[in-house]
């Protein structure tokens, strides 16, 4: 019954006990279940993946993801983007050399031959609201969007109340009733 429990998290091996099972395995000292019992492997799987990682010339050591891209400044985004464009739009060596990700030295090297302009890779991010646009003929415009708005909110508003009194004067049977509501 133990052995169908299955654990909560991912088991981790150290990188001798990798090597050491792969060795096993390649020189066919033991076999296969043997291997996975000597070192508690939990899959034959598992030991496969390290052999076909030793056999391509890398050793079978976990790479670690990247959760979440580092901080870079204004002034680190240009000259990633002018170390790009100079080797060639290489984004992968880019990415080792001043490590970030692949899309990130995509995306900015992008964003800056689209514009062609240095301050498109500033962050923009939570600063469009309430800022001024910058000639007149769009302030205007600006300005005439918030005038409707307030003026269609009236208009709502003058309605449902001429609506509300339309509704509470359907329940007054005598026209002199005190009920009644005034227009």
């Amino acid at each position: 019954m133990a052995n169908l429990e299955r654990p909560v998290h991912n088991r981790r091996y150290p990188k001798k006990l990798k090597l050491r099972a792969v060795g096993d395995y390649r020189n066919h000292r033991l076999p296969n279940k043997e291997i996975l019992l000597k070192y508690d492997i939990r899959g034959l799987s598992q030991l496969r993946d390290w052999v076909i990682l030793y056999n391509n010339g890398k050793e079978p050591v976990r790479k670690r993801v990247r959760k979440m891209g580092r901080k870079v400044s204004y002034d680190e985004k240009i000259e990633i983007v002018k170390w790009v464009l100079k080797h060639n739009h290489d984004y992968k060596q880019a990415a080792q050399k001043f490590d970030i990700t692949y899309s990130r030295a995509y995306a900015w090297t992008q964003k800056y031959e689209q514009a062609n302009d240095w301050t498109a890779l500033k962050d923009q991010r939570g600063k469009t609201r309430g800022r001024q646009p910058a000639d007149r003929e769009k302030q205007l415009l600006k300005e005439i969007r918030g005038l409707k708005a307030k003026l269609r909110e009236r208009e709502v508003q003058i309605a449902f109340s001429k609506k509300l009194i339309e509704i509470s004067n359907r329940e007054v049977k005598r026209p002199n009733d005190i009920k009644r509501f005034k227009k």
